[in-house]
């Protein structure tokens, strides 16, 4: 059959354990979508607007932690995909991208929805493959095998995005009376490298150990991993040291663990908190929240800093690595106490967990004031969600709050955000991915401007009731307002701020969403009662606050910590 090569992808994701595939209406993808609908092993859904759809699979990548197929059609729709690419290829989330392309003759002759979609994602992708235009040649077919067999092995192995794009030459829709079959096909299987550490190895990196007395542990974002957890639980028993941690690095639940390092390390405490700098930094895992703390580690440059990653990618955002050492980091630290052992300084441990609960002290107290802010909401909301809830953290200040505040403790909750590129695009669909993925409630924190940005990620036909989405409403991009530089410009409200008029009601009557609405407390918390209790419907919970007074009110928050360190 003429479109036996392109059936065969199919086959071949699924023998690989690629079970969903997220695909967009189109005519040159017919024989793609036809391989992956009819394909009794993986499961499929229509979702119309590209971008939304790109941010959908990864969403659901990210939770199946396997590789997701995401199908279209040519032209501008591949281009679509781009800034979900971005963020996957950052954030290391496998992928399968399948563009349908017209022969590359017809690139550049002005032909309807022909571009150059050779390479089209760049560096954003770990390989692109071209798939050949002409098949008849049982080359050729071996071709097309070894190019997805190629592409879903490095997707999984150096977790990230990878691109097939594939010229169709009409006929592309078979017959209407001829079967898409699914003959067997041949798999080429990657066997992954087992990681260790050389014994010679762990000799030098316990002699440096030995060296250090102020040594601590960064870990940016992750996703939860139960064996890293246990060997850092172990690992902070006996070393005794500082373990700092983004709410994105999922180790919220690590006794002990600090999270308020974004307040006491204000650079107007620096010279109070000097002595917290480490000389042996260890980080783990991608990017920092933390502005505050990646500054204070810029500044205070520790002797040595080590980054543990099975990633390619060489991770210097600190700028004073030193050794990069290439192994899963729960392997790491498992072994840790076997090749290395002794402990750090418990009272270098006791000066950071000291600041850590002076800011947890000073943050309960400013709560209980009642001022009712996006900031003292966010708390109300975050400390009220359910347990085992994935929740996600739209870009902007709702990250930098969340950050802040801390995720709930011994809820069992995982954290999830876009801050591979950290753009605002994308956020309501990578929650619906994540819905879509598993029966657990997902909660999106997300801001207005975030959310409006994307509500196609609702234009489709899936039920979710289990999401539920906090829009903390404040008319426009009120960050602006908090950060120094435009908000000292006359320009700040419309060019930097954004104004803007909408509600969130009507997209939630246009998707059958239930709605609710409050500017106070006393609405909030009754509307929380009902909230997050199970329905048929996913829920809106909009929050409308005034930009102006929120910016005040997390200035005097700021303030209350500075005034407490420096009493």
């Amino acid at each position: 059959m003429i479109l036996q090569h392109i059936y065969d992808i199919a086959s071949v994701c699924a023998a690989h354990g690629i079970k969903s595939a997220i695909i967009s209406p189109g005519s040159r993808s017919a024989a793609l979508t036809l391989a992956f609908v009819r394909h009794p092993e993986i499961e499929t859904k229509i979702i119309p607007d590209e971008r939304s759809a790109a941010f959908i699979a990864m969403g659901m990548a990210q939770q199946q932690g396997k590789p997701v197929a995401l199908i279209c059609t040519s032209g501008s729709a591949a281009y679509n995909y781009a800034p979900a690419i971005a963020e996957a290829f950052y954030q290391e989330i496998p992928l399968l991208i399948l563009t349908a392309d017209r022969p590359p003759e017809w690139t550049n002759q002005y032909d309807g929805q022909t571009i150059q979609q050779s390479n089209i994602y760049g560096k954003h992708v770990l390989a692109s493959y071209d798939f050949p235009s002409e098949v008849n040649h049982e080359d050729a077919k071996w071709h097309c095998n070894r190019i997805v067999n190629e592409a879903i092995n490095a997707a999984i192995s150096r977790k990230g995005p990878v691109h097939i794009n594939i010229p169709i030459r009409e006929p592309f829709y078979p017959d209407s009376n001829e079967p898409v079959s699914f003959p067997e096909v041949r798999i080429i299987k990657n066997t992954p490298i087992e990681d260790t550490i050389h014994r010679s190895q762990w000799l030098t990196l316990g002699k440096k150990w030995q060296n250090h007395t102020r040594k601590a542990i960064v870990i940016g974002q992750m996703e939860y991993s139960k064996p890293l957890y246990t060997a850092l639980y172990r690992f902070a028993e006996m070393a005794g040291i500082p373990i700092i941690a983004d709410i994105i690095s999922n180790q919220h639940d690590l006794p002990g663990v600090i999270h308020n390092q974004d307040s006491f390390l204000n650079p107007q405490l620096n010279t109070i908190h000097q002595e917290l700098a480490p000389t042996l930094l260890i980080t783990l895992g991608k990017s920092l929240i933390s502005k505050n703390l990646k500054l204070y580690l810029r500044n205070n440059p520790p002797t040595e800093h080590w980054h543990i990653s099975s990633s390619e990618k060489l991770n210097d955002s600190l700028q004073h690595l030193t050794d990069l050492i290439k192994i899963d980091p729960a392997i790491f630290f498992a072994e840790f106490a076997q090749h290395v052992g002794g402990k750090g300084s418990f009272s270098y441990l006791n000066q950071w967990q000291q600041a850590d609960h002076a800011v947890e002290k000073g943050k309960a107290d400013f709560m209980k004031m009642k001022k009712f802010s996006e900031f003292q909401a966010f708390n109300t909301v975050l400390n009220m969600v359910p347990d085992k809830a994935r929740l996600h953290f739209a870009n902007s200040m709702t990250i930098r709050y969340a950050n802040i505040i801390g995720a709930p403790k011994n809820k069992q909750i995982k954290v999830f955000a876009n801050r591979g590129t950290s753009g605002i695009d994308g956020s309501n669909s990578t929650a619906v991915g994540a819905a879509l993925s598993q029966k657990l409630p997902v909660v999106l924190f997300t801001g207005d401007m975030a959310f409006f940005y994307d509500r196609n990620a609702f234009w489709h036909n899936y039920n979710l009731k289990n999401l539920r989405v906090i829009i903390f409403n404040n008319h426009g991009g009120g960050i602006f307002r908090m950060i120094d530089g435009p908000k000292r410009q006359p320009e700040l409200e419309e060019y930097f701020e954004t104004k803007q008029k909408l509600n969130a009601e009507n997209t939630a009557n246009d998707f059958g969403f239930d709605y609710h609405c409050c500017s106070n407390l006393k609405d909030l918390n009754e509307c929380l009662e009902e909230f997050f209790s199970t329905s048929k419907n996913a829920k809106i919970l909009e929050i409308q606050t005034n930009s102006v007074r929120n910016t005040e009110v997390f200035a005097e928050y700021k303030k209350a910590i500075l005034d407490a360190f420096k009493a």
